[in-house]
């Protein structure tokens, strides 16, 4: 497609996530947000008030009446799948969904076929893959300046590895140059007998070699270290940090390569926590290919989280993959999983709307054209 094209955007789900997606691709200006969807009339209307765009109450009548080039469902994951295998068979450019993407295994699969057979991009929320520190840094080492990457340690002291978890897990990915997984043993925090979302740790072997570290303790250390052959990058999912040296040798700190980078506009409160999902998902459709954080890097995160668990439940023996039981899964959070009004009531979920809807949204425009 055109570089220099406006892409139409329209929204599944007017809730708080909702409105932090809708700000992200209004302060993009390749991106117009022109409709939304959304089947509780009192979301749908604050989101109308704030946004101006055309409003449905069936998302499915949205993607037949509108032409729409990027479809963002912004949903609990228990719906997350079906909606997303909608779209892909109306026939839209691209698909931004939330993480995590899909409860169990064979959903994962379905969505990324469903995608993938029709040449759409699809993409996961992930705001800490997206960080444009970390592709700086996998450019030096692609490059050969840091030499080969070692050692991947994650410190997640997190309760969900498939939840909020799944970040750290894509971030490990990528600077795993995104190998498939040869073997991994792993623990969970709490009980391994259970498929409820939970902490997770573990040691991950890549196709590639590269081994990974997992540690699910909660401690004054978090983010990820990327330990290479001359440079260590480390990151607390702010600004990063890298160090230069030789083996043996002194390091050095050199942060002069992030220097116009800085933090601002990335991340809350500065600035849309999608901001760059969003310009990846513009970019794919820009060249045909596929996002930083795609559907099939989540899925492959969500494999990983499966088999940490299934090596505790075995007795802490390697699992190796591709995992054969598809039908395996991880079940999030109840706020994660179902409709946040049932689990949290009415008057708290109304106050978590009307904070959304009051965050400023950014300077490019809206439109119901």
């Amino acid at each position: 497609m055109s570089a220099d094209k406006t892409y139409r955007v329209g929204l599944i789900g007017c809730g708080r996530k909702g409105h932090g997606h809708a700000r992200g691709y209004v302060g993009n200006p390749r991106t117009e947000v022109v409709a939304a969807a959304d089947p509780d009339p009192a979301n749908l209307e604050i989101f109308l008030e704030r946004f101006a765009v055309t409003g449905y109450a069936d998302y499915q009548q949205m993607l037949a009446d509108e032409q729409l080039d990027i479809v963002a469902p912004i949903l609990p994951v228990q719906p997350n799948p079906q909606v997303v295998i909608d779209c892909a068979k109306a026939g839209v450019g691209a698909i931004y969904c939330e993480k995590p993407m899909a409860v169990s295994l064979a959903e994962s699969d379905e969505m990324v076929a469903a995608c993938q057979t029709r040449g759409i991009p699809l993409a996961a929320g992930d705001a800490y893959r997206n960080m444009p520190h970390h592709w700086r840094v996998k450019a030096l080492i692609d490059a050969g300046e840091l030499g080969e990457v070692h050692t991947i340690n994650l410190y997640q002291g997190t309760k969900e590895i498939s939840g909020g978890g799944c970040q750290g897990l894509s971030v490990m990915r990528l600077f795993a140059d995104d190998a498939d997984v040869e073997w991994l043993t792993g623990w969970c925090s709490d009980d391994a007998a259970s498929d409820d979302d939970q902490g997770m740790g573990g040691h991950v072997r890549f196709s590639n070699g590269i081994d990974a570290f997992i540690s699910n303790q909660r401690s004054i250390l978090e983010g990820i270290e990327v330990v290479c052959a001359k440079g260590v990058y480390h990151t607390n999912w702010g600004a990063g940090h890298l160090w230069r040296g030789e083996p043996g040798g002194e390091r050095t700190r050199d942060d002069d390569v992030f220097a116009e980078l800085g933090t601002e506009g990335w991340m809350e409160p500065s600035g849309s926590r999608q901001r760059g999902g969003i310009e990846s998902i513009v970019e794919a459709l820009d060249s045909g290919g596929e996002p930083r954080c795609s559907g099939d890097n989540m899925r492959k995160v969500l494999e990983i989280a499966v088999g940490l668990r299934e090596s505790h439940r075995r007795g802490f023996a390697p699992i190796h993959f591709p995992i054969e039981d598809r039908s395996l899964g991880i079940v999030p959070a109840p706020s994660r999983l179902l409709n946040k009004k049932q689990v949290l009531g009415e008057e708290r979920y109304a106050e978590q709307i009307q904070s959304a809807a009051s965050q400023p949204i950014g300077g490019a425009q809206v439109s119901n054209a």
